[in-house]
């Protein structure tokens, strides 16, 4: 075989430019030459396997899996590095096919900077004969073995910080979905609703205002990965609320694998899944990208904050009471109303957007006119008839359980500062959808 094997050639290419950005920074999962250098590594352990016999005598599929493995187990002098990196590949459930071991293997090797360990092994006992044909593979030839362990060796030099958990889909791909590993507040129930899909959990309902729908951290076509270390698959959909009691009192922790894929398309894998489950991918990408106007909007608004509390010059108009309605279509009419009548205020104030309401004080004084809470607001907005006038309607007590309603009406001379309020108002009080549907809670 020439020295100048196109696969070598590839994977000591992409090394060096792991190694050019390990000068800047370590290298993590968003290297965008991290999955094509891991499978370039897999290609080269696959390459020219002899076929094998299992430990019953059968001839099995030939893969690398197997023997790498066995160098832990028999090998005279493996490193503890590589025997603890295929101990915790052998223990995770996530990953089933021999492909798939072989992949969480390069990934958890790389991290513990012990993947020229097996190869070394190999070669200097001179067995790779033994394991490959070594007419047309790179670990069974002299030469090429001595210069892929040498790539092997500088690579352990390198700092790869990837997150190993998010393994559950290498048995299909090396392409790895958004995984996050999520923590919540000590409780009874997140309030998400799963079903089950070729052992996968997809989750196919938050429930409304529920720990888990908080910030929309977990959305419909998600995958429950783990919970309080747990690795949730089929056969432990009926000890999830066992899970959930063994840690009562204590942060739940999760594991989320995210349908998305960080930007406006869906992970690919996920998509079929989600189909099985009779639910939309389309529904599910227009979901995510509400949810991200709606986040970036927020956050838009979080770094506005200081102008918006400073407050916004407007004039008190006056209050009218809307009896036990308090909906949107209500503000036409108590406007209509105010105006009607002989006497109104006018009272100049300042209009101020705060973290848990909104208030309006004296500039002069400082004295408050009018001060709610978003939990008492129940509508905003403005009509045609009146394009600078805005008013908000709010509850005697918490709009949810509130019988009576006031409609508190206000002038402004710039129609986009009243846009710009109602705006900040909407997106603050309007809490985000729930789904009922129920298979397996959590």
């Amino acid at each position: 075989m020439s020295v100048s094997d196109p696969s070598l050639k590839e994977l000591k290419g992409l090394t060096l430019k792991l190694v050019q950005a390990s000068n800047q920074t370590e290298i993590n999962d968003s290297n965008v030459h991290l999955q094509p250098f891991c499978q370039s590594l897999e290609h080269i352990f696959q390459k020219g396997l002899l076929l094998q016999t299992s430990s019953l005598g059968f001839p099995r599929s030939p893969e690398s899996w197997y023997w790498l493995e066995e160098i832990a187990n028999k090998a005279s002098s493996p490193s503890y590095n590589y025997i603890s990196s295929v101990n915790t590949v052998k223990l995770s459930q996530k990953v089933v096919t021999a492909v798939g071991k072989l992949r969480h293997l390069i990934r958890i090797c790389l991290v513990n900077r012990c993947l020229h360990v097996p190869v070394e092994i190999l070669i200097r006992q001179q067995q790779p004969g033994i394991v490959y044909n070594v007419k047309n593979s790179i670990i069974g030839d002299d030469i090429l073995g001595e210069i892929f362990l040498s790539v092997l060796l500088q690579c352990s030099r390198l700092t790869f910080n990837l997150n190993v958990k998010n393994c559950s889909f290498l048995d299909d791909t090396w392409m790895l979905p958004v995984c996050e590993q999520l923590e919540f507040v000590p409780c009874k129930v997140l309030g998400i609703s799963i079903s089950f899909v070729n052992g996968k959990a997809i989750v196919i309902g938050v429930k409304e205002n529920s720990v888990a729908a908080e910030d929309h951290k977990i959305q419909i076509g998600d995958i429950l990965d783990e919970l309080n270390g747990v690795h949730i698959t089929t056969s432990t959909r009926n000890k999830l609320s066992k899970i959930m009691k063994k840690a009562a009192n204590q942060p739940v922790m999760t594991n989320i694998i995210k349908a998305h894929c960080g930007s406006d398309y869906l992970y690919p894998p996920i998509i079929n899944l989600l189909r099985r489950c009779h639910i939309d991918p389309n529904e599910v990408k227009s979901m995510y990208l509400k949810t991200k106007t709606q986040t970036d909007d927020q956050q838009e608004l979080k770094n506005n904050s200081s102008v918006l509390s400073s407050g916004f010059s407007v004039i008190y108009v006056g209050c009218i009471t809307t009896g036990s309605e308090g909906d949107v279509k209500q503000i036409e009419l108590a406007m209509t109303a105010l105006f009607s009548g002989v006497e109104r205020i006018s009272q100049p104030g300042s209009f101020e957007i705060q973290e848990i309401g909104v208030r309006v004080v004296r500039r002069d004084s400082g004295d408050v006119i009018v001060k709610h809470s978003y939990m008492e607001i129940s509508s905003c907005g403005r009509t045609l008839m009146y394009p600078r006038y805005f008013a908000y309607i709010a509850g005697d007590e918490s709009c949810s359980v509130a019988k009576s309603f006031t409609c508190f009406v206000f002038h402004c001379s710039d129609e986009d500062l009243i846009y710009k309020i109602l705006q900040s108002i909407v997106l603050l009080c309007i809490p985000g959808q729930g789904f009922q549907r129920t298979h397996f809670a959590v």
